[in-house]
């Protein structure tokens, strides 16, 4: 059984202090001068992403953008809409309206190891995290990229979504990545379900995860170092793939600690964003597919890892069968069937290119 975790009262911890394991950090705990000082004293470069896969996202994402303004030139040095859409719709205004924004177009910027790939979630924010390496320069294993859902409902946000976690990196060396957590009192079904399941895994750091107080949160702020070395999954499955890489240690982050111990929280409050239908339909997806893609990276990780056994693992991508709603003078249902495999990309840090540029000097080592 996971205790619940310890609260961490920033200002009474020294910046190279060891914090507890997925400790959370209250709302406010950081001052944003002090953040602030640290940042432009240590030139650590702080990049916010928006991760879009679709332009009707604009309208919400221009009232967060409003938001944010204050922040951009000061704690925040770029803000990017990581795109994996086709048509950019009204998103193209937003760069013309908010200085320093700019719109990425994954489909046209893919690294090399992406041609072939869907372009879902996952792959859209991997791709960006590449172009800010190899085309942007970003080369400081300690710069921070926060990315952030662009479909959060603006009465529930506030710049402390930014401040917060990157004050957490920015004041605590040994931080790697902050995950943000909150309550959504009108939702949150998938996180509920998928906490049951890690519940009834014996493994102890997929036991640990429980400790954080919202899983599938889409918000998450790390150092360069962190994104570099994650593995992705190309859609909604990178979420629940980055907690199980922390949970089984597979990132390496530190040579001295697991990596769970450079993980913590910080809780921000409530929280609401455009909910998901609860079925799919020929023109939408919904909370089914999602679901899908989640458990099967789930499942996928822990037969790989041996901690769950499933017989004979299947090697087809597993379907989703769905009955769709009754029209009006039908008897019985269509029926729609959809993958729900999720395709897997390695860490960035494999790349040679992203190699030369964040570890240079393990670059050359490894052409001697």
């Amino acid at each position: 059984m996971s205790p619940p975790p310890e609260v961490i009262q920033p200002n009474r911890w020294e910046r190279d202090a060891a914090l507890p394991r997925l400790g959370l950090i209250p709302a406010g705990g950081f001052d944003p001068a002090e953040i602030l000082a640290f940042k432009r004293a240590e030139a650590i470069p702080v990049h916010l992403v928006f991760p879009v896969g679709n332009a009707r996202e604009a309208r919400n994402l221009r009232k967060l953008l409003a938001i944010v303004r204050p922040l951009h030139g000061q704690l925040v040095d770029r803000v990017w809409i990581a795109f994996g859409g086709r048509r950019l719709g009204g998103l193209t205004e937003l760069a013309l309206e908010y200085p320093g924004l700019t719109v990425f177009e994954a489909r046209q910027h893919l690294p090399p190891d992406q041609q072939e790939i869907p372009l879902g979630k996952g792959a859209a924010m991997r791709a960006l995290l590449y172009h800010l390496i190899v085309h942007e320069g970003l080369d400081s294993p300690r710069a921070v990229v926060e990315f952030l859902d662009a479909d959060i409902r603006a009465p529930y946000f506030s710049t402390r979504w930014i401040v917060d976690p990157v004050g957490a990196l920015l004041r605590f060396r040994r931080v790697d990545a902050v995950k943000v957590v909150y309550h959504r009192p009108r939702g949150g079904r998938l996180n509920a379900m998928l906490r049951s399941l890690l519940a009834l895994c014996p493994h102890p750091g997929v036991q640990a995860l429980q400790q954080l107080a919202y899983l599938l949160s889409g918000e998450m702020a790390g150092t360069l170092h962190f994104w570099a070395s994650l593995p992705f999954k190309s859609g909604f499955g990178v979420e629940i793939l980055t907690l199980l890489s922390f949970a089984l240690d597979h990132l390496g982050l530190s040579p001295d600690s697991p990596d769970l111990d450079r993980l913590v929280q910080v809780h921000v409050g409530q929280m609401d964003h455009r909910h998901a239908p609860l079925t799919s339909t020929n023109r939408r997806r919904g909370l089914d597919q999602m679901a899908g893609q989640v458990f099967h990276t789930l499942m996928e990780v822990l037969l790989r890892e041996r901690i769950l056994f499933w017989g004979d693992s299947a090697t087809e991508t597993p379907t989703l069968d769905i009955p769709l709603p009754v029209a009006p003078g039908q008897r019985t249902p269509d029926w729609l069937q959809v993958s729900i495999g999720d395709q897997s990309l390695p860490p960035l840090k494999t790349l040679m290119e992203v190699q030369q540029r964040l570890y240079p000097e393990k670059a050359v080592s490894c052409k001697l």
